[in-house]
């Protein structure tokens, strides 16, 4: 089988400088970023007449292609690979048997959850903020029930009205003021929190591993080898998981990096394994989420967690979203030569409210995206 048929490949030219990429190569590139998959006809065309190669008619035929359905596969790729959840469905630890309900169908929409919001995001030309803030989140029935509260009230509500065929339950639909369930942007999905969970217990420490390194970009070094595994269920565990995680303060060489995100995930405890808000743990033990933080905040909610990444951590995520998506825009890994170029999409973002189209325009107009080192490039000072 040929690579021409599995790989996307553009032939490199000769030379040792940078030179401006084919049409067609600028179409390919454009429509697997943001389709994930080949130009169509629209696009060709643009080729073809030549507008694609003008500011004019780039801009426009990538409008059009933002509001094309296909850009789900841009959320879906782009923000799963990210976020970390991309395998989840090949992937899952859950215990499936200890929670009714965890079926595939529900699995299923449990994915589809974030891709549904993260288009209509982009497609409202929303503020990237509204990654952690926003206050509506897309649910179909199986979704809404096992929510609960506002969500499914809210759900039930929009088809309590007769029908003609069909069953408008397995339909998506926006529901708004999740809030009012505690729930707020991507950190309170169903798919974050399962995927940083384990078999039949919550896990803080993956919760917040994955908000301080993959939503705020801090590193740490791996843990030890022979650090202990807690239980696999909170029911066969001796104490809250709260508890059986003091060592982590109290052990110095579990304290440098544990004191940075442990506490992040402990807020999220009100959230079951599962992703369904909760009061007790599967052991009967009250739920204890409140922490302090070393500014002194006490957070005790998504709401409040929120507040306080936006008051004291919103440059780190604006630094981890930009290096996440020229990454991905660009098919490679970023390089100190991009570091302008990154200026300039915070630079833009900041004087834009932050709105998801700064970010797809700055990029695809970049020199980065339109030209093309030569095979012979030879950098100069």
């Amino acid at each position: 089988m040929s690579p021409d048929f599995c790989y996307q490949i553009n032939e490199v030219q000769k030379g040792k400088g940078v030179y401006d990429i084919s049409a067609i190569h600028l179409a390919s590139r454009l429509s697997f970023f943001l389709w994930s998959t080949i130009p169509d006809a629209p696009l060709l065309d643009a080729v073809e007449s030549g507008k694609l190669a003008t500011k004019d008619g780039l801009l426009t035929q990538t409008q059009r292609m933002l509001m094309h359905p296909h850009v789900e596969n841009f959320a879906r790729e782009f923000f799963g690979q990210w976020l970390r959840y991309r395998d989840y469905l090949e992937k899952d630890t859950i215990n499936a048997e200890a929670f009714a309900g965890y079926d595939e169908d529900l699995r299923q929409a449990i994915f589809e959850e974030p891709v549904k919001l993260l288009t209509h995001l982009i497609q409202h030309d929303r503020p990237i903020t509204e990654l952690l803030t926003s206050d509506v989140t897309y649910v179909n029935d199986v979704l809404a029930r096992h929510y609960g509260g506002v969500i499914d009230k809210q759900y039930k509500q929009a088809f309590s009205k007769p029908v003609g065929y069909g069953n408008p339950l397995n339909k998506w639909r926006m529901v708004s003021g999740i809030s009012e369930d505690g729930r707020q942007g991507l950190m309170s999905m169903a798919i974050v929190l399962t995927k940083n969970s384990k078999g039949e217990r919550t896990s803080p420490v993956k919760r917040g591993f994955w908000i301080a390194h993959h939503l705020l970009g801090q590193h740490f070094p791996p843990p030890p080898a022979d650090v202990p595994e807690l239980p696999e269920s909170e029911k066969d565990a001796s104490g809250s998981i709260r508890t059986l995680m003091a060592e982590h303060t109290t052990n110095p060489k579990c304290a440098m990096c544990h004191k940075h995100f442990d506490h992040l995930g402990l807020v999220l405890e009100h959230f079951d394994p599962v992703g369904r808000v909760r009061t007790h743990d599967l052991a009967g033990r009250s739920i204890d989420n409140i922490v302090t933080t070393d500014e002194g905040e006490t957070l005790d909610s998504t709401s409040s967690m929120v507040d306080f990444l936006l008051k004291h951590r919103r440059d780190d995520f604006i630094e981890t979203f930009c290096r996440k998506f020229l990454g991905y825009a660009l098919g490679r890994s970023v390089i100190l030569s991009d570091e302008p170029l990154l200026d300039e999409m915070k630079l833009k973002l900041s004087q834009n409210d932050y709105r998801f189209s700064v970010l797809f325009k700055t990029v695809i107009q970049s020199p980065q995206f339109l030209k093309q080192r030569g095979k012979d490039f030879v950098a100069t000072k």
